[in-house]
């Protein structure tokens, strides 16, 4: 299996520069990039140049998002981008990115096309390059929350946890949103950032009870993502749930009402309610 490593990127007017090294098993007779759509059927390929350097195959390609599309600009959505190494009687697919220069910056990159469009290159949860053609909010990967608290004194769930900035680049916010599965309503809550070496801490508080601004967490089963906010854009990260859940009977309304989370290995929930 080829270990590409990307040792540039940058934007050249409207076109993504991307150079790397791969050591491969064997001859490599061909490179190129594969841009797949996240949401729809559309696969789009990018020729790469290659030359053998100190025992590794140095690629250099230029993604023009104003005129990929047969002249046409690259089409709005999420594209995730590959790296194709073609080879005497097999071709293998490896995502870019995940392999990175040291040093090399992880910040989202961003670039106004002419009509305006925003165009945003950056790394997702799990390392590996995209280009968003237009903004919209996507799910991109997941992280798992490290603690699920409950504090008694104030009846609030407490979500913690952190994230690896040499993945993700340096966001400037952070919400923790919970999506009600019947109804998709959306409640959020601010969560506070702190960074330290090379990792980004996130603490958000969902209240149970009572709330000084919004209301409690209504009744239902809410998925819950943690929504990082970049000049430009946002990343929203499903949360997978820690290995201890909250599991706590609260008074409200004149009723008790359960309030109860899931556990590892799967995603972060919270219901409210009967379950």
């Amino acid at each position: 299996m080829p270990d590409p490593v990307l040792t540039e990127i940058g934007w050249a007017g409207t076109a993504l520069r991307l150079a790397g090294t791969l050591k491969p098993r064997g001859a490599v007779s061909e490179i190129e990039l594969l841009l797949r759509e996240r949401d729809g059927g559309g696969l789009l390929r990018v020729p790469a140049s290659a030359r053998e350097r100190d025992g590794r195959v140095a690629f250099e390609a230029e993604v023009d998002v104003a005129t990929l599309a047969g002249g046409d600009p690259l089409p709005g959505g999420l594209w995730d981008v590959s790296l194709s190494v073609g080879a005497p009687m097999e071709t293998t697919v490896v995502p870019l990115g995940p392999g990175r220069a040291p040093g090399l910056d992880a910040s989202p990159l961003r670039r106004f096309l002419p009509d305006s469009c925003t165009v945003i290159a950056y790394f997702g949860a799990g390392g590996a390059l995209m280009i968003d053609v237009g903004g919209r909010p996507h799910v991109t990967g997941s992280v798992a929350a490290d603690t699920l608290s409950w504090n008694d004194e104030r009846e609030e769930v407490v979500v913690a946890g952190h994230i690896d900035l040499r993945r993700t680049g340096r966001p400037i916010s952070g919400t923790l949103l919970m999506t009600e599965r019947r109804s998709r309503h959306v409640y959020e809550v601010i969560a506070m950032l702190e960074e330290r070496p090379h990792r980004l801490g996130y603490r958000a508080v969902v209240p149970a009870t009572r709330a000084f601004i919004d209301d409690p967490l209504p009744r239902g089963t809410w998925d819950v993502s943690l929504c990082l906010g970049f000049s430009g854009m946002h990343r929203e990260m499903r949360l997978l749930a820690p290995d201890e859940p909250v599991d706590v009977q609260v008074w409200r309304r004149l009723r008790h009402v359960r309030v109860v989370s899931s556990a590892a290995p799967g995603p972060l929930t919270i219901t409210v309610g009967r379950v």
